[in-house]
């Protein structure tokens, strides 16, 4: 499996980069973990517009969702008309969504995609991949994600302060990529929906992950004071989520791209 982060910022883009977003692909499969601000151009890169398989939105604020909207446009200015596209998302997600559109763009959206809602214990299978959602703790309904393929388990924690569903879906995972968006001295801060970086740091270690990998940090802070402080309480290896960092899991090994 090769995992592409297509942004990584929390709230707003730091100069040059996205918020939160990733392109998970498996043999022919194209799947899209939450897709924020920026993050389209990035994924154009990787992968065509018009053969995603489907895109998994794990709740509705816009740093998790922005870039959905160009995609939509994207597909329903195409002529071949390549719609369909699977949108995976919180109930009533699509309905939000259509709150800015205009009466015209509106009706399309429910033609353009074809809509799965997303729960506590309703699976779902993307080519060869399996999904489990787990509620988070958020301000807004929420969910961790948990994937399952030919070797390789990967769990994303979304947006959650702590909770019993972020160390569920991440337990034993190969690669944990879950938000630090505070330092430590900012636990009060954190508690209406966030991570700080010990906090982060604790989770994984219970879980038992074998890597983690820091995103939705917010770009007022200092990345590297983050990670030392989640380096104090978590055992294994720990890197930044960057724009363009490319994981290879199943036996391989990750790189730069």
């Amino acid at each position: 499996m090769k995992l592409t982060v297509l942004g990584a910022s929390g709230t707003y883009p730091r100069p040059g980069g996205a918020t939160n977003g990733f392109l998970v692909q498996e043999g022919e499969t194209d799947l899209v973990l939450d897709l924020g601000n920026g993050c389209l151009s990035n994924l154009l890169k990787e992968a065509g517009f018009a053969d995603l398989d489907a895109v998994v939105v794990t709740h509705m604020h816009i740093d998790h969702f922005g870039d959905v909207y160009p995609l939509f446009f994207a597909l329903r200015f195409n002529p071949d008309e390549p719609w369909g596209l699977r949108l995976l998302l919180p109930r009533g997600g699509l309905q939000l969504m259509g709150r800015i559109l205009g009466e015209d763009s509106r009706e399309y959206l429910p033609r353009v995609f074809a809509v799965e809602t997303i729960s506590e214990g309703r699976d779902s299978r993307v080519g060869k991949m399996d999904l489990s959602f787990y509620a988070t703790r958020h301000p807004v309904e929420g969910y961790s994600v948990r994937l399952e393929g030919g070797g390789w388990t990967m769990a994303y924690s979304s947006d959650s302060s702590p909770c019993p569903g972020l160390e569920k879906a991440a337990a034993g995972a190969d690669l944990f990529i879950c938000e630090a968006t505070l330092p430590a001295s900012y636990e009060e801060e954190a508690s209406h929906g966030h991570l700080t970086s010990t906090q982060a740091g604790e989770v994984a270690e219970r879980a038992g992950v074998k890597r983690l990998l820091l995103t939705h940090i917010w770009p007022t802070f200092d990345p590297g004071d983050i990670v030392r402080e989640v380096e104090s309480v978590y055992g294994g290896e720990v890197e930044l989520a960057q724009e363009g960092m490319v994981f290879l899991l199943g036996g391989e090994e990750h790189g730069q791209a």
